[in-house]
């Protein structure tokens, strides 16, 4: 990025490990300003780290239409976190008509959020076929939800679990627990999450929580994610621990998540705020 140098800037001040992304994004503007090829990504990347996504689908719009294909997953992204699902079905079908393997996850994971659960799990199939790690475990989810038989997740789940990609063990994982295989169940979670799985703690923290009841071990997993920064560790803490009738707790959690663009999380506030037994 040599030839870049906003670009490259504006790169460094959002991979740092203060938070100075307010910083990165007044860079970054200058860079798309600028035209550097890489700015609008990195733009983008920024808003969405900030939940700015009324400002990163102004941005993105022009540049997808005018064949920036490569900027079509990150656009869908933001529609679909504003609410407007039609056009981030259009996006989204946009990356993956242009062989962008990314997309099949995230849009077969949409299309099963909007119970469209034949296209889904075609698309997380075609995502699981081309290497995504994190698609069996969705595809199993689908399959669950979309067949009778039990026994047609149960064979995805084994077909695709490999301890070489850890986070193909929670589609396992979720079979057992589902037909009541609890210490198989927890054997894969505890073993997905060692080894490093994606949320692998949180969801190692779910099962302990909804199947085992133990509270104390599903929160040593929550800070066992938080300790990893494992994605979406600040609302699941946040969450639990409103659950738990400890607001004051939760708050700083939840407000942690929506600084980062959490929407989930900055809804969790405003319940929480607004419920009179926590004041």
């Amino acid at each position: 990025m040599d030839e870049e140098p906003l670009s490259a800037q504006g790169q460094q001040l959002l991979d740092d490990a203060e938070d100075r992304h307010d910083e990165a994004i007044v860079v970054l503007r200058r860079a798309v300003a600028a035209r550097e090829p890489s700015g609008v990504a990195l733009l983008a990347r920024a808003y969405l780290d900030r939940g700015y996504r009324h400002e990163a689908v102004e941005l993105l719009v022009p540049r997808v239409e005018a064949g920036r294909t490569d900027l079509a997953l990150t656009l869908g992204d933001a529609l679909a976190g504003i609410g407007d699902t039609d056009r981030a079905e259009e996006a989204y079908r946009a990356a993956v008509n242009a062989g962008d393997e990314s997309a099949l996850n995230t849009f077969g994971v949409f299309l099963r959020h909007r119970g469209r659960l034949a296209e889904a799990e075609k698309m997380l199939q075609r995502a699981a076929e081309a290497g995504d790690e994190l698609a069996p475990a969705n595809l199993v989810a689908v399959l669950w939800e979309r067949s009778p038989d039990p026994r047609v997740a149960a064979r995805a789940a084994e077909q695709w679990a490999d301890e070489r990609r850890p986070s193909t063990l929670l589609g396992l994982a979720f079979v057992h627990a589902a037909t009541r295989r609890y210490d198989d169940a927890e054997k894969l979670y505890r073993r997905a999450a060692e080894l490093g799985a994606y949320r692998g703690h949180i969801e190692y923290s779910l099962f302990l929580q909804e199947a085992r009841a133990d509270l104390a071990a599903a929160e040593r997993e929550l800070e066992a994610a938080e300790r990893e920064q494992e994605p979406g560790w600040a609302l699941a803490f946040g969450r639990f621990l409103a659950e738990m009738g400890r607001p004051d707790e939760a708050r700083a959690y939840l407000e942690h998540a929506a600084h980062w663009g959490s929407s989930a999380a900055a809804e969790a506030l405003e319940e929480l705020d607004g419920d009179p037994q926590d004041d």
